[in-house]
């Protein structure tokens, strides 16, 4: 339920980033993100945390705004690196909160830590002012619709593919603990171990294998990707998984930042199509951890570990399909075609 916010708001904030300007769009971000986040200190109950959570997928898009900012400021040829370095901020981010929340919880309360949260975001403020943002494109973009979908649906399809087959481990990991052997009063600290060392893996290969990876590699590397998976789920070990897992998010990491590329050079429009490709970000983020635990209650580890390998393998099938076409209608073949494009756009 609420990543169905961050779906719809990426749409709407990378078409408003386009319509009024990243500058605009990112202050007013911030501001709603601090207050909604300060809101939360008030919450009494699950049910207002859960539209108070909504409300900020909806209304919070300063990833949306940030990406659509670096897709209109960066040159083509260097697009896939200024994502990935995007990307890279994102992921150590959203390490630092959790870390800064459990050692300060016990000390100055859950709601404190929701007070503080919002005074570091407001912080951020003067600096959104002070940087050089690129210009609003004003009249010029077109209305509100999701008709620039059926340009980039590989990209699309590709990206809630992708992103399913990452994040849905939150969910199972427990599980996959416990079957490896960890008792239930060290489930907490292994799963927060676990998920710290594949996304530290992952923050660190995103902005080398993102610039330096070529295109032409990553349906190979998505289908290793997808074998790293399986494997997951049919050799159950704490440090098999450590090692697979690391492997995974490394052959994983460069493709977002490609997909984000592929899409924006389709288009003139990049605020709007960087929040379709963020709301297929978002999605596959909301369904794959309903999927894996789903497929996991009913048929086993091993099959919901089948089902997000089967994902990744899709994803690897419609990246090939969107390099085979990009080789058909550009000069050159691959990534030789695409470099030449990127050198005429600059």
């Amino acid at each position: 339920m609420v990543r169905f916010g961050d779906v719809l708001g990426g749409r709407l904030w990378g078409w408003l980033t386009a319509r009024f300007g990243a500058k605009r769009m990112m202050v007013r971000v911030l501001i709603t993100h601090s207050i909604l986040t300060g809101l939360f200190a008030l919450a009494g109950n699950v049910e207002t945390v859960l539209v108070l959570r909504t409300l900020r997928g909806l209304l919070g898009g300063t990833s949306v705004v940030a990406m659509a900012a670096i897709a209109s400021i960066a040159r083509e040829r260097d697009l896939a690196g200024a994502f990935g370095y995007g990307q890279s901020a994102q992921i150590l981010g959203g390490m630092v909160g959790p870390v800064f929340g459990a050692f300060a919880a016990p000390v100055i309360g859950f709601r404190a830590c929701f007070v503080v949260s919002s005074i570091s975001i407001a912080c951020a403020i003067p600096l959104a002012l002070f940087l050089a943002w690129p210009e609003a494109e004003g009249t010029q973009v077109p209305t509100l619709s999701f008709r620039g979908l059926a340009a980039i649906r590989r990209e699309f399809g590709a990206m809630v593919l992708l992103r399913a087959s990452l994040t849905f481990i939150g969910p199972v990991l427990p599980v996959y603990l416990m079957c490896a052997g960890v008792g239930s009063e060290d489930l907490t600290l292994y799963t927060g171990i676990v998920l710290a060392i594949g996304d530290l893996a992952f923050a660190a290969a995103v902005p080398l294998t993102s610039r330096s990876i070529p295109l032409g590699l990553m349906p190979g590397l998505l289908a290793l990707q997808g074998g790293a998976i399986m494997a997951q789920g049919l050799f159950v070990s704490l440090p098999s998984f450590l090692a697979l897992r690391v492997a995974q998010v490394v052959a994983h990491s460069p493709a977002p930042a490609q997909l984000f590329t592929l899409a924006s050079a389709k288009t003139n429009e990049k605020g709007t199509t960087i929040g379709l490709i963020s709301s297929a970000r978002f999605l596959g983020g909301a369904v794959s951890p309903v999927i894996a635990s789903t497929a996991n209650y009913y048929f086993g580890l091993a099959f919901s570990f089948g089902c997000m390998s089967v994902m990744s393998l899709g994803a690897a099938f419609l990246v090939w399909r969107l390099l085979t076409q990009h080789a058909r209608n550009m000069p050159g073949t691959g990534d030789e075609g695409f470099k030449m494009r990127a050198g005429n756009a600059s």
